[in-house]
């Protein structure tokens, strides 16, 4: 009998927390932070990191990108149509000229989520030792557009909106 009614609390209290998981937990929000905040984690890297390294986080990135996504970063003088194909050149290019890069992703926020589109923005905190050895350290506030493809979603446009500090 006691069991019963332990068993019973029990189903009950597992059932009210799922309710509230599903009705409260914002999961389309919580797929695109962490998607935006993988790639961040891919862009990051060191010297010491090898090709077969580099290789996975370019195949990472490769994947989290649409087939063209609109890169406008004043900052770095980027502004063009990029093929998802060419990010490979892309980021063994930005590897040879930055020794080491890290991205950190701050105050993200998804503006909106209108399936299957999102929009968000986020505070990009860039550290960066170029291959002179000289600093090149940045935080932007980044708009992103993302839209979802096969249940996953793709960087559209990534925009720099304006540079906090220098």
């Amino acid at each position: 009998m006691v069991t019963k009614k332990y068993l019973t609390v029990g189903l009950i209290t597992a059932a009210a927390i799922a309710a509230v998981l599903l009705l409260f937990v914002d999961w389309e929000a919580r797929a695109v932070k962490k998607q935006l905040r993988s790639i961040a984690k891919a862009m990051t890297w060191t010297p010491a990191d090898s090709e077969l390294t580099m290789a996975v986080r370019i195949k990472n990135v490769q994947e989290k990108i649409s087939e063209i996504c609109q890169v406008e970063i004043q900052s770095y003088g980027v502004s063009q149509q990029m093929d998802k194909k060419d990010i490979p050149a892309y980021m063994m290019m930005a590897k040879n000229y930055y020794k080491h890069l890290s991205v950190e992703l701050e105050d993200l926020k998804v503006e909106s989520i209108q399936l299957p589109q999102a929009h968000a923005i986020a505070t990009a905190y860039i550290k960066a030792t170029g291959a002179d050895g000289q600093s090149n350290d940045e935080i932007l506030v980044v708009e992103f557009n993302l839209q979802k493809v096969e249940k996953t979603w793709q960087v559209t446009t990534a925009k720099e909106l304006q540079v906090l500090e220098k």
